[in-house]
């Protein structure tokens, strides 16, 4: 016999085995720790070398010190690249047949991929805390503490939203390799063809328009307007930022990742419905 669950029963029996599937995958990650210290590693290094190899040569910062300007630029990079572990293992369980072994089990369809998502995040938050100590090491000083807590929430959303566009990937692809082949060619040119290291305005005419508006850079750019508030003028602060006040900056990053997690999400549930 088969029961169905509706209702406020649906919800916890979806919200039990999303948690179980988030336990299940973050204990996988911890017995294989060398992975988790080499994902570490990478924004620690990008942290050095564009602090003292490349922060001497920036310029357009209206007055403002390079490294509070880096470190927001240098988190949502991590966030982004890190997101890739959820299209990854996917892709992995897929292969490997997991994922269809799941599916003969009476468990909520999206926990599968949602579990990825909430583990990946809070795998996120931890390299998100160790990447804002080594800022804290070379010089980064938020001039609004409440302000970098809040950078730091729209970041983890930011990268959930993104999160279940590596997991439509994953899906799709079904094959570890191929989520790097693909997923590549999308986020090297959004990370660097934005304001994450250097300013808009410094980029060709031709760029900066899409420089400007692209996700990434409305997302740094509010995650960096949060924290660099009371440090600068707000003409300086806007200026720097492409003209658009905190609360604008915000608005639009929020609108960004709504917009990314629903259509993404939608599309993830629906191409697991119709894996075969």
């Amino acid at each position: 016999m088969t029961t169905t669950k509706t209702g406020h029963d649906g919800i916890s029996w979806m919200l039990s085995d999303t948690l179980a599937m988030a336990g299940r995958n973050l204990r996988r990650q911890f017995r294989q720790p060398e992975q988790v210290v080499f994902a570490l590693v990478s924004p620690i290094m990008f942290v050095l070398l564009f602090r003292y190899v490349f922060g001497g040569a920036i310029n357009g910062l209206q007055g403002i010190n390079y490294v509070n300007y880096l470190i927001p630029g240098i988190a949502v990079q991590t966030v982004l690249f890190s997101a890739g572990v959820t299209g990854f293992a996917l892709a992995d369980d897929l292969q490997k047949g997991f994922i269809y072994r799941l599916r003969s089990l009476p468990m909520s369809r999206s926990a599968v991929f949602g579990g990825r998502v909430v583990a990946d995040t809070l795998t996120n938050a931890f390299g998100l805390l160790v990447l804002i100590a080594t800022g804290f090491a070379v010089g980064f000083r938020p001039a609004n503490p409440v302000g970098l807590i809040l950078a730091a929430l729209l970041l983890l959303l930011f990268a959930l939203a993104v999160s279940l566009g590596y997991a439509l990937i994953g899906m799709a692809v079904r094959s570890p390799e191929a989520v790097n082949a693909a997923t590549f060619p999308i986020i090297f040119p959004l990370t660097f063809a934005s304001s994450a290291f250097v300013p808009v305005q410094t980029m060709p005419s031709w760029l900066q328009g899409f420089a400007t508006h692209q996700p990434v850079s409305v997302v740094i750019n509010a995650a960096r307007s949060l924290i660099l508030s009371d440090s600068a003028t707000a003409e300086q602060r806007d200026q720097l930022l492409g003209g658009a006040g905190t609360s604008s900056l915000v608005l639009q990053s929020l609108l960004w990742t709504i917009g990314i997690g629903v259509v993404f999400g939608i599309f993830c549930t629906r191409k697991f419905r119709n894996l075969t």
